[in-house]
């Protein structure tokens, strides 16, 4: 029989890592869309809304491979970890990891189809990031919970 309280250890050391990931991805983006300036948090989503910095195509390939690999595994392991669980259903485990990896796509080619030019405002942008993030956060809980 397993003892299933010694994968609280992992657990608990993944979710914090995943929450420092998450945090640091964030911060990384408003510090890509001009937060290093000197205007505030709240100038910076103006700015971004409005008027998102220009990327070539070239950088979208060279950001956004690397990102479908990296956050891919972290899905990957995460989701994972769902198969211990004991409070929640398997069904429900899949669909949040389904729904997870289709923000995910959602956000990366977003940022694409700014560059294309198909969405000249950056809402799309924010709302694809605003899901993927909330969603991996239920995805954390989730985990959190299950054992």
């Amino acid at each position: 029989m397993k003892n299933l309280s010694l994968y609280r250890i992992p657990i608990a050391y993944m979710i914090l890592f995943t929450l420092l990931i998450l945090g640091t991805g964030i911060w990384l983006f408003f510090l890509s869309q001009g937060l290093a300036g000197s205007e505030g948090l709240i100038a910076t989503i103006y700015k971004v809304i409005h008027s998102p910095e220009a990327k070539s195509l070239h950088n979208f390939i060279e950001v956004a491979t690397p990102h479908m690999f990296a956050i891919g595994a972290l899905i990957f392991v995460v989701a994972h970890f769902m198969l211990f669980s004991t409070n929640i259903t398997q069904r429900t485990s899949l669909m949040v990891s389904m729904l997870l990896f289709l923000f995910f796509l959602f956000n990366i080619f977003s940022y694409g189809a700014i560059l294309l030019g198909f969405i000249i405002s950056g809402w799309i942008k924010l709302l694809s990031m605003t899901l993927f993030v909330g969603t991996f956060l239920v995805l954390l809980l989730m985990v959190a919970v299950s054992l």
